[in-house]
């Protein structure tokens, strides 16, 4: 269905349907929920957690739950097919420009080996898998609610759903990580969190599609 038939088709359409931004604010505080108890039966919380979450470390925390919500705030946006999102993308670009230049700090600061010293850790390998693993919940409940608004690219909705559930799955696994350096985090929680974005991406792609 071309777009234009299917936004008049919409708008033509009276029966009583949820809204997308009432299926999020349904499906994610429970999929929060669900990961947050995984991680306490699962993985356990860091024992030294009060201390970091009112010291400099709980930017581990901060940065990805800024990132969950504008994307939130970016997908309610996109799920509807006649629906405009500059300010809204503005905000996720912001973001996403201020990752990029702190990991270009990190990168003209540290050297070759301090890097490698920094990211030798079991912890990068852990933070790579066990993101998307708390991420994969949030994500579905973002797909599941995008679907009731038959967005207008779904490959795009998808991204978006994964940066939203990634944040989150990157914001619950921060309660466990003992590693605390920039680039550790830049590197690994950033590649963790593209790891979901690339999987909302392609299944976006599949079940948004109209």
């Amino acid at each position: 269905m071309k777009t234009d038939a299917l936004i008049a088709a919409l708008a033509a359409d009276t029966t009583p349907r949820v809204a997308p931004g009432a299926r999020l604010a349904r499906s994610l505080p429970v999929a929060f929920v669900v990961s947050v108890l995984l991680l306490l039966v699962f993985w356990q919380v860091r024992p030294d957690l009060a201390e970091v979450l009112t010291s400099v470390p709980v930017y581990k925390t901060l940065v990805p739950a800024a990132m969950a919500l504008a994307a939130l705030w970016l997908a309610r946006g996109m799920a509807r097919p006649e629906a405009r999102v500059g300010a809204e993308a503005s905000v996720v670009g912001v973001l996403g420009l201020g990752l990029l230049g702190a990991l270009a700090y990190g990168l003209a600061t540290n050297s070759p080996a301090e890097i490698a010293e920094l990211l030798d850790t079991r912890d990068f390998e852990n933070c790579l898998i066990s993101v998307p693993v708390l991420a994969a919940l949030p994500l579905a409940g973002a797909l599941w609610a995008m679907k009731a608004g038959a967005p207008r690219h779904p490959v795009l909705a998808g991204a978006v759903a994964g940066l939203l559930a990634g944040g989150i799955g990157a914001a619950v696994y921060s309660l466990h990580c003992p590693h605390d350096p920039l680039m550790y985090f830049l590197s690994a929680y950033g590649g963790a969190m593209l790891v979901v974005v690339a999987l909302g991406a392609v299944i976006g792609g599949r079940v948004l599609r109209w």
